[in-house]
C-alpha cells in the first residue's frame, strides 16, 4: 500500500512538471522564409541577417549561431499575447582579424510554444561589394560650355567600374529628350561614349547619369553634371601647368581666373616666375577639355587640346587678351604702379577657419606672411588644414588693410566675398597673394 502511494504521488509530480513546461495545445511547425540563403560581409563590417518567423500558434525563442565567430544570441518572444510572426534583422559585426575568403555559416533555431523546432542555415561569406560603381573621365566637365552651331551637339562619355561587374546604366535628361538605357551584362570595366543632337537654345542643361552593380543587393551611383549652350565663354582661366595635369589637386587659385570681359574680350594679368614661361587659357576650370587655347603647330592660335602653349618670354607682369571666338590673343608686360605692402611696418597674417592656427584675431601672427625675395607683390607661406571648410581674410592689424578671399582665389584689395571652400583634403599646403594681381594661391605641397 505504501507502496502504490509512492507510485501515484511520483506520478503526480512528473504529470505537473510536464504541465508547467508547457501550457499550450500542440500546434504545427514553425516556418522560417529567408530573403536569401547567402548573406555577405566583409573583416570589421557588420552584416544583416533578416528572416520572416511565423507560427499558427505563437513564437517562443529564436537562436541565432555562428560558432567560429563566437555568436550565440537569443532572441526570447512575449507570450502574452502571442507572438505568430516576427520579421528578424539583427546585425553583427565582424572580426577585423577575418579574411575575404573565409566562410561562415549562420544557424537560426526557431521554437514556437508547443515546443517545435526547426532550425535553418544560411551562408556567410566576408567577399562582399558594398561600393558604388566609379566614374572617371566623364565629359562633359561640370560647369563647362558647348557652342551653339546649325547642329548643336553633345558628347557623354565616362568610365564605370565596380568590382562584381555593373549591370545597367541609364543616362537621362528631360529638358534634352535623352532617356539612354544601357544594360551592360556585368563586366568590371564599361567605357559609355555616344553623341547626341541637342537644342541649340541659349541655356543650361543637367544631365543625370546612374551605374548600378551586379552585386546581390545592387550598389548604385548617380551622378549629375551641368553645361551651358552658349554663344561664347563665361568664363576663362589661365594655367601654367601642362595639359592634362590635375586641376582639382590644390585648394584653389588654379587656374586662375580672368581679370575682366567685355564682349568675347578676356583680360587677365599674370605674373611669370622664370623665364619662357608656357601657358595655355581654359574655358573651365576643372579639365583640359572641352575648351583649351593655345598655339597650333603653325603658330596660330586655336582651340583644341593638342594645343601647344603660349610661350612668355621674360620673368615679369603681364597683361593678355583672349578672344575665343575669333581665336585673337595679345601679350603685353608692364611694370605694377600698385605700391607693394612693407611688411616691416604693415605685417600681414592670415585670419580664418579650417587651418591649423588659424582664427579670427586679426592682430595674431601665428599665421604671418612673409614677402618673396625678388617679388615685394608676393606675399607667402606654408600653412595646415585640417579637412573642414577653409575661409580666410588676409589682414594688417586691426583688420587694415584686407583682402578677403572670394570664389575662384579671387582677393580683391578691401573687399571680396568671404568665400568658404568646401571639400579640401587636409594636408600641406602653400599659400601666395599676389597684391598686385588680387589673385591668391593654396597648392599642395
Amino acid at each position: 500500500m505504501k507502496l502504490l502511494l509512492l507510485f501515484l504521488l511520483l506520478l503526480t509530480a512528473i504529470t505537473g512538471c510536464d504541465n508547467s513546461e508547457s501550457n499550450f495545445p500542440a500546434s504545427g511547425d514553425p516556418t522560417i522564409s529567408l530573403e536569401s540563403n547567402e548573406i555577405y560581409g566583409g573583416p570589421n563590417r557588420k552584416f544583416e541577417i533578416k528572416a520572416s518567423l511565423n507560427d499558427d500558434l505563437g513564437l517562443k525563442s529564436v537562436q541565432i549561431k555562428i560558432m567560429e565567430l563566437q555568436l550565440d544570441k537569443v532572441i526570447t518572444f512575449s507570450t502574452d499575447p502571442l507572438l505568430k510572426a516576427y520579421e528578424l534583422s539583427y546585425s553583427f559585426l565582424i572580426p577585423q582579424d577575418k579574411l575575404i575568403t573565409d566562410k561562415f555559416e549562420v544557424e537560426l533555431i526557431l521554437t514556437d510554444v508547443s515546443g517545435n523546432v526547426v532550425t535553418k542555415k544560411i551562408g556567410l561569406r566576408l567577399d562582399g561589394d558594398f561600393e558604388a560603381p566609379k566614374l572617371t573621365n566623364l565629359k562633359p566637365v561640370n560647369n563647362s560650355v558647348v557652342f551653339k552651331s546649325s547642329d548643336t551637339k553633345v558628347t557623354i562619355s565616362f568610365n564605370a567600374q565596380d568590382y562584381t561587374g555593373i549591370d545597367n546604366i541609364i543616362v537621362s535628361s528631360p529638358s534634352l529628350g535623352i532617356n539612354d538605357v544601357v544594360a551592360v551584362g556585368g563586366v568590371k570595366s564599361y567605357n559609355y561614349s555616344k553623341t547626341f543632337s541637342i537644342p541649340g537654345v541659349l541655356q543650361s542643361y543637367d544631365i543625370s547619369i546612374t551605374v548600378k552593380d551586379n552585386f546581390l543587393t545592387p550598389n548604385q551611383e548617380t551622378t549629375k553634371v551641368n553645361f551651358a549652350v552658349a554663344d561664347g565663354l563665361t568664363s576663362m582661366f589661365l594655367t601654367d601647368l601642362p595639359v592634362n595635369s590635375n586641376l582639382t589637386s590644390d585648394a584653389f587659385g588654379v587656374p586662375m581666373l580672368f581679370h575682366k570681359k567685355v564682349g568675347n574680350v578676356f583680360t587677365f594679368k599674370y605674373y611669370a616666375n622664370s623665364d619662357n614661361k608656357e601657358i595655355f587659357f581654359l574655358g573651365q576650370d576643372t579639365s583640359y577639355e572641352p575648351h583649351t587655347f593655345g598655339l597650333s603647330s603653325t603658330g596660330s592660335f586655336q582651340n583644341s587640346i593638342t594645343s601647344k602653349p603660349v610661350i612668355l618670354p621674360t620673368k615679369g607682369y603681364y597683361q593678355i587678351t583672349v578672344n575665343p571666338i575669333d581665336l585673337v590673343y595679345t601679350v603685353t608686360s608692364y611694370t605694377p604702379t600698385s605700391a607693394p605692402i612693407n611688411l616691416s611696418t604693415t605685417p600681414i597674417t592670415i585670419a580664418g577657419g579650417g587651418m591649423a592656427n588659424g582664427g579670427w584675431n586679426p592682430n595674431s601672427t601665428a599665421l604671418a606672411l612673409s614677402a618673396d625675395p625678388s617679388n615685394p607683390y608676393r606675399l607667402s607661406r606654408e600653412i595646415t588644414l585640417d579637412g573642414t571648410g577653409v575661409q580666410m581674410t588676409i589682414t594688417g592689424n586691426n583688420w587694415y588693410p584686407f583682402w578677403r578671399l572670394d570664389t575662384f582665389g579671387v582677393t580683391p584689395y578691401l573687399g571680396g566675398g568671404n568665400a568658404t571652400y568646401s571639400g579640401v583634403a587636409a594636408g600641406t599646403y602653400i599659400f601666395t597673394l599676389d597684391t598686385e594681381l588680387e589673385r591668391a594661391t593654396l597648392i599642395k605641397k
